[in-house]
């Protein structure tokens, strides 16, 4: 997860040219967004029984 948000700050600093603070803000928002949306996934897979689907 670190190197992904790593390489992120990165992109988000030497292609999109934006500031160290604007890369930073990115990183922190793809890893929130990547946490929130697993969170999600495990919430409606740990309700769906055995014979759903």
């Amino acid at each position: 997860m670190l190197a992904v948000a790593g390489l992120a700050a990165v992109f988000w600093h030497w292609v999109r040219g934006k500031s160290w603070n604007d890369s930073l803000s990115f990183a922190l928002t793809v890893t929130l967004t990547s946490i929130g949306g697993q969170l999600i996934a495990r919430h409606i897979l740990r309700k769906a029984g055995r014979g759903d689907g």
